[in-house]
Formats: structure tokens, C-alpha cells, sequence
């Protein structure tokens, strides 16, 4: 007889030999049992997790001589004839390479001739996702109301791709991904059947490169079994499946938890220098930091544990961690992970992640609550914020006063005397009197009125309806946390992140975050409401779940808007009105005549 591969020598021949889907096989069995089973169901769940082979055991046990019955006896001439395929009566159709429609009326004329060597024609439609939407519409009214004799069993690994009105006409039933360990047991059963010494680490290795996949499982290891034949070593898997050993693992974990860069970028050179994938290398390095994150949270958890066990050298890297930190780096290289797929530098952007891994500083969260206590108290006791720079301050909030001796301001709209002019001998002022010096820090009183528009007009964009009082501890903490908005809108979508990224936040007040752009293009793209809806939930995140909206403007807006809320107009306008226009104008003539002289100068009114 042929050689056959292990995954068709070990295929289930019976429900209780399909592995880690007992939520399918019970409730099967149970229908069998009552005679309550359905004319149309559903497989769907990653490849590999016994779709397949379910629907052929469910084809056997309600054909079997003996039964329906809850297991097939797999003795019968119905039961063999299934296992072989030689029963006309149960056909196995792949929707991959029968998808067009005239297979599918073909299909519906023969339903409805009676089945000849069994109770039951089956229908078993493998990858149905595949079909088109024209044999969709032929099955429909046949997978509706079919004959009595007649049971579809669609499987898939894609049931979102199906029409609603095909998954509304079956009993669904979701194939999930097994567990580890459910995986090494079957090894192991395997492994003792065939007479096979394997090495308990190198079970776990299967199981993982698997993942989640039996028939993947049992593919890895009749491959691993040729190329160590009775003996199977994790070495052998390491060298054949390209991942990295733990001990180098753990190597890469203590340079990152002992800020040793050279260190680990020279583990990270030696590997891809052996030819290491950086994809497998990355996935390699995620699975080890979260198998340490795994230890430290829930250490005794078998159902989370992918490990054979925590060996000494693992527990010993464990320790010199934190899971806080473990979480940071994981989230550092999943970012990582997901840029891979559209760089073509894989290699500069793994060396740059061990960089910034081996850089990232652990944080203690009670020094923390520490610190945030003690500003809590300072600010209950009424402690003054530090002085803000008159460029920087928001809305009608004046810069606070330096420690002095108050000084009386004077109204803006009063104007003081006019000094005489200066003697002629001098060509420029050597003082000017004290009312007529426009200060950098201006110390005039708030304004009166209530609305912190100026007298007079309406701020640009719209931004008095807006800013009426902006809080400068809330624009510090969108400040503060900016980059982590930017990185949640990319995640979202990358497209928002890039227009958002080339503006500024500038005031917060009013359920409003107010960012200001340098181009009209940005400002009215970002706007847009299929950007502003990732946007905003952003932004309502980062203010503790309190809604606020996107207010986009001109930087140049802003600017003027500064001006006109602080009571003033821009430096230009008010070095003008600071000089008297007479004064001015002999300024000038002074400075005239001593570059040219008197005789040679006219003033013309």
C-alpha cells in the first residue's frame, strides 16, 4: 500500500476523535439521537479544525446499517463506501473549482432523484464562500425547502462572504481554533503509535508553528519525523520550520531588559545572517514577550500557557521585568508588525524597534500616583502656575505678573500727552517719555466687556462663538498626549492620521479641540465628515470620554484671533498707534536733514 501522509492516515473516523470541538460533536450527536437533524448546516472555522471531516462522520452515522446512530460503526458497506468515496449517493463538491452557476442547476436536478444505496443524499459543498452570486441565487429555493432525503453541509472558512439568505437557511456551527496542549496530546498519541521518541519542547514548537490548525499540525510533523526520523529533536524543528531557539530568546530579553543595545542588535545581526525571515523573527520575539507577560499576570493559567513549562531560564528573564513594561514593548513591536507589510526595509526596521525596546524606560506607577497627589494639593492650595509667555496665552487669560511692585496701567483708548520734539543737533530719540513705550509683556487690566471679542467686529472663522474660555491645563494634557492621538487615528485610518498630522492643537474650551493647519488644504480635508468621525472618538478618549468636536483653522486666523481676544491688535498696529503721527513726521525730517542737510531738503505738506 502507498505511503499516506499522517494527516490522512490519522484523520477522525469518529466524533470522539475530532479535537477541541466537543460544543460541535455533543450537539451532532444529540440531533442524531432524537432524529431532530437539520437539512442544511453550516461548518465554518479556521482550516485545519475538522470541518471536512465532521460533515463526512455526520454522512456516515445517519447512513450507517446499524444506525442512525450516534458514532458510525465504520464496518458497514454505507460506512466504508463514504470513507473511500466510491457512494455516488454522498458527494464531497469543492466551490473553488465548481463555482459557476450551470454546476449549481446541474446539481439542483439530480436532488430531487432518490438516493440510491443509502437513507440520505448528502451534499458536502467545500470553500462555498467561493461560489458566485448567480449559483447563490440557484441554491437558494433548493437549500430552502429540498426533499426529504436530501442534507447540504456547506463548509467554509469564511462565512462573512456568504449571503444572509444562505446562513439564515442553516444551522451555523463555529470550528474553533485548538489549543496547544490539545495539540501535544495528539502528538504524543501519534508519536507512541509510531513508535517515535520526541522531545517534549519540540511537541510545543508543532503546536505553535500550527497554530490552531491540526492538519497543519500533523503536515509539521510527518516533515519533522522524516528529517529526524525516530528520534525528533527541538533543534530539528528550529532548523526546519526557521524559528529561533528559546535560549536566544532569552538572550535578546536580558539585553533589552539591561539596556545593553550592542548586545542585542548583535543577537538580531546573527540571526539574519543565517538567513532568518524578519516577519518570523518579529512573530518569534512577540511570542516570547508575551509568554513573559503571561507569567507575570496569570503564572499558574494552562489555558493562556503555549509553554511545555516555565524552565529556570525563563523564570530568571522574568524576573527582570515588569509587567507595565512588558506591556509597552509588546505594543511597540505590534506597531512594528503592522508597518512591516508596507515597507520593504524589514531589516532597518527591526534593528530600530531593538533600539527603542532597549531604550524604553519602566515606570513605577505608585512614584506616579505620588506625583499626581501632590500637584492635586498644590493646586487645592491655591499655589500660582508658572508665568506663560504673552505669544502663548489663550483666549482672555492675561500672562501671569512677575513678583513687584504693581504698576497703574492705563486704558488702551486714553492717549498721553505729546512730548515736545527733540533738538534738532540729535538724529534720533535718545528717551521717550514712559507712556509711549510699548511694552514685550503687556500689564493692562482685563477688559470690561463680557464677551471677549473687541469692540467693534467679529473674530475670524468664527472662533468667539467658539473660545470663550480655554482652559491651558486641558490644551497641556491634549498636548501631552497628542502623539498617542496621532497613533490611534493612523490605526483607525491611516489617511485621517496624515492630514491630521500636519496641524497643531492650539485651545481647548466648549467641547471643542481647536487645531490650527498652515494649508487651507489640510484645514478643509481634515473637516471632512469621513474624516472628523475617526477623528472625534479620538479626541473623546483622550478627554476621559467627554465628546469634543474638530475645529480646523488657519494658523494666520489664529493669530489674529489671539489679538483680538487679548483686547489688542497685531505689533504692527499698535507700534502705529503707540507714536503720534506729528512726532512721526519730525522723526523723519530730523533724520533727513542729517543725511542730506537742510539746504538740500524740502518739506512738502
Amino acid at each position: 500500500m502507498a505511503y499516506l501522509a499522517l494527516y490522512r492516515e490519522w484523520r477522525p473516523q469518529l466524533f470522539r476523535d475530532i479535537v477541541g470541538q466537543e460544543h460541535v460533536t455533543r450537539t451532532l450527536q444529540n440531533a442524531i439521537r432524537q432524529q431532530r437533524f437539520a437539512h442544511a448546516y453550516l461548518f465554518n472555522g479556521p482550516r485545519g479544525t475538522g470541518k471536512t471531516s465532521a460533515a463526512k462522520i455526520l454522512s456516515k452515522a445517519i447512513n450507517c446499517e446499524h444506525g442512525p446512530a450516534e458514532e458510525p460503526c465504520n464496518e458497514c458497506h454505507a460506512c466504508l463506501g463514504i470513507t473511500k468515496g466510491t457512494i455516488m449517493d454522498v458527494m464531497e463538491i469543492d466551490a473553488a473549482s465548481n463555482r459557476g452557476v450551470d454546476e449549481i442547476r446541474d446539481l439542483r436536478d439530480k436532488v430531487k432523484f432518490a438516493p440510491t444505496e443509502v437513507r440520505y443524499k448528502v451534499y458536502i459543498i467545500d470553500e462555498v464562500h467561493m461560489l458566485t452570486t448567480e449559483a447563490f441565487n440557484a441554491l437558494l429555493k433548493t437549500l430552502e425547502e429540498p426533499p426529504q432525503h436530501v442534507m447540504f453541509i456547506l463548509a467554509t472558512t469564511e462565512p462573512h462572504k456568504l449571503p444572509a439568505t444562505i446562513i439564515s437557511r442553516c444551522q451555523r456551527f463555529d470550528f474553533r481554533r485548538i489549543m496547544g496542549r490539545q495539540i501535544v496530546d495528539r502528538l504524543r498519541y501519534i508519536a507512541d503509535q509510531k513508535a517515535v521518541q520526541v522531545e517534549e519542547e519540540a511537541y510545543w514548537l508543532v503546536a505553535r508553528a500550527a497554530e490552531g490548525g491540526m492538519r497543519d499540525a500533523l503536515s509539521i510533523f510527518d516533515q519533522v519525523i522524516s528529517f529526524g526520523g525516530d528520534q525528533v529533536r527541538a533543534s530539528d524543528i528550529i532548523a526546519m520550520v526557521g524559528a529561533i531557539g528559546t535560549d536566544v530568546l532569552a538572550q535578546l530579553a536580558e539585553g533589552v531588559a539591561e539596556h545593553d543595545v550592542p548586545r542585542a542588535l548583535g543577537i538580531i545581526g546573527n540571526l539574519m545572517d543565517k538567513g532568518k525571515d524578519v516577519g518570523q523573527l518579529l512573530h518569534d520575539i512577540v511570542t516570547y514577550f508575551r509568554d513573559l507577560l503571561m507569567y507575570k499576570t496569570v503564572p499558574h493559567l494552562e489555558e493562556v500557557s503555549d509553554r511545555a513549562n516555565y524552565d529556570r531560564e525563563f523564570v530568571q528573564v522574568a524576573t527582570k521585568f515588569e509587567a507595565p513594561l512588558l506591556i509597552q514593548l509588546i505594543e511597540q513591536m505590534t506597531q512594528v508588525q503592522n508597518e512591516l507589510k508596507w515597507q520593504s526595509q524589514g531589516r532597518l526596521l527591526l534593528e530600530m524597534l531593538i533600539v527603542r525596546l532597549c531604550q524604553t524606560q519602566s515606570f513605577d506607577p505608585e512614584s506616579l500616583l505620588k506625583r499626581i497627589q501632590e500637584l492635586e494639593q498644590k493646586v487645592a492650595n491655591g499655589v500660582p502656575a508658572a508665568p506663560t509667555p504673552t505669544g502663548q496665552a489663550l483666549g482672555g487669560q492675561m500672562p501671569t505678573q512677575p513678583p513687584g511692585p504693581a504698576r497703574s496701567p492705563q486704558p488702551m483708548h486714553q492717549q498721553p500727552p505729546v512730548a515736545a520734539p527733540m533738538p534738532q543737533a540729535s538724529p534720533a530719540p535718545q528717551q521717550e517719555p514712559e507712556p509711549r513705550q510699548v511694552e514685550a509683556t503687556p500689564t493692562r487690566p482685563q477688559p470690561p466687556a463680557a464677551s471677549p471679542a473687541p469692540q467693534g467686529g467679529i473674530a475670524p472663522g468664527g472662533l468667539d462663538k467658539i473660545v470663550t474660555q480655554p482652559s491651558p491645563e486641558a490644551l497641556a494634557h491634549v498636548h501631552q498626549f497628542w502623539p498617542r492621538v496621532l497613533d490611534d487615528v493612523k490605526a483607525r485610518k491611516i489617511t485621517a492620521q496624515a492630514w491630521l498630522l500636519a496641524g497643531n492643537p492650539v485651545a481647548v474650551d466648549n467641547g471643542y479641540i481647536v487645531v490650527a493647519f498652515k494649508s487651507p488644504i489640510h484645514k478643509e480635508t481634515v473637516m471632512k465628515p469621513i474624516h472628523r468621525e475617526i477623528i472625534e472618538p479620538v479626541f473623546a478618549q483622550l478627554m476621559n470620554g467627554q465628546p469634543h468636536q474638530l475645529f480646523a483653522v488657519m494658523e494666520s486666523e489664529w493669530e489674529k484671533f489671539q489679538a483680538h481676544f487679548q483686547g489688542s491688535a497685531p505689533p504692527a498696529e499698535v507700534q502705529e498707534t503707540a507714536v503720534p503721527k506729528e512726532e512721526a513726521k519730525d522723526e523723519l525730517v530730523e533724520r533727513a536733514q542729517a543725511l542730506f542737510g537742510s539746504e538740500h531738503l524740502e518739506v512738502v505738506e
